[in-house]
């Protein structure tokens, strides 16, 4: 809960009517902050200082081999501690430091091994200044989860919207091979249909000549009543070839349709049962994604 009085206190009101005590309180206050920020200061150049003795080794001039053996005996600092001093200037950007520097190393250091944009939204918010080092802590995670949280809701709608696509494409493709098919059975349908008419033609041409050829005593004309025979015969041949194949046609366009009907409705139960897996919200969208798609081919 926000304190009143202290907000009130730092309005820095010249008129404001206040007890020696409170009076005291500022002036004490201020100092503390300034005492801090010059501490954070301090520390941060500390930190620069000593990024710059491990990085040029310059502890080996004074007989320390190690870094750690440096910061221990002649800083007083633990070696865990030193780098973590260093870390900050590793991490953060130098600008970021200066204006930060009150902070302290403890919450600068956490503010390091923080996401970019949840330091950016600490500092903005102002918990990086006003919370503890616990409360910073469990502040950035619970931005690392609401971040974490989003990705995975951003991951799973791209999913979603992968496998619509595809389906899609796959549906179009299933369209497209159906339409060829259906183009093909007509031309096949068309093709029958004038051999039949041609026959049909030929036949009606045919039919009023003389059946016994034999009685004919002109072999020219013998010959040529047995090929118009023979003619005739082939075109009724033909025509009834037709016939069987027009009904042959039909019945394996319509064989065809009964296959692809059983496939559909066997994809359309797998869809009914995934749907009735699904929540609400993802159930609509989906059976919207079926109008859709019912809607593009005018059904």
């Amino acid at each position: 809960m926000e304190n009143q009085i202290f907000q009130q206190l730092m309005l820095d009101d010249p008129n404001a009517m206040l007890s020696d005590e409170q009076k005291d309180f500022v002036i004490t206050h201020k100092q503390i902050v300034a005492c801090g920020s010059m501490a954070g200061q301090y520390l941060v150049e500390m930190a620069y200082k000593l990024k710059h003795m491990r990085d040029g080794k310059l502890y080996r001039a004074a007989g320390f081999e190690e870094f750690g053996d440096y910061a221990e005996q002649a800083i007083g600092i633990k070696e865990r501690q030193a780098y973590n001093y260093i870390s900050i200037t590793e991490k953060l950007p130098q600008d970021f430091l200066i204006k930060n520097a009150g902070l302290g190393i403890t919450k600068l250091s956490i503010l390091a091994a923080a996401d970019k944009e949840d330091r950016i939204q600490v500092v903005e918010s102002g918990q990086a200044e006003s919370a503890n080092v616990r409360e910073l802590q469990e502040y950035i995670k619970k931005l690392e989860a609401e971040r974490d949280n989003k990705t995975e809701q951003l991951s799973m709608f791209q999913k979603e919207k992968e496998s619509a696509e595809k389906a899609k494409l796959a549906a179009e493709a299933d369209a497209a091979s159906a339409r060829k098919k259906l183009e093909s059975a007509e031309k096949r349908v068309e093709t029958l249909k004038k051999a039949k008419e041609r026959a049909e033609q030929e036949a009606e041409e045919l039919k009023n000549l003389p059946p016994e050829v034999q009685q004919v005593e002109n072999p020219e004309t013998l010959e040529k009543l047995k090929a118009a025979e023979a003619a005739r015969a082939s075109a009724v041949a033909a025509l009834e070839t037709a016939q069987k194949q027009l009904e042959i046609a039909a019945d394996d366009r319509m064989t065809r349709f009964k296959i692809e009907f059983e496939d559909l409705q066997a994809q359309l139960d797998e869809m009914l049962a995934l749907l009735a897996e699904m929540d609400a919200d993802k159930k609509a969208r989906c059976i919207n994604a079926l109008k859709v798609v019912l809607k593009e081919r005018g059904l």
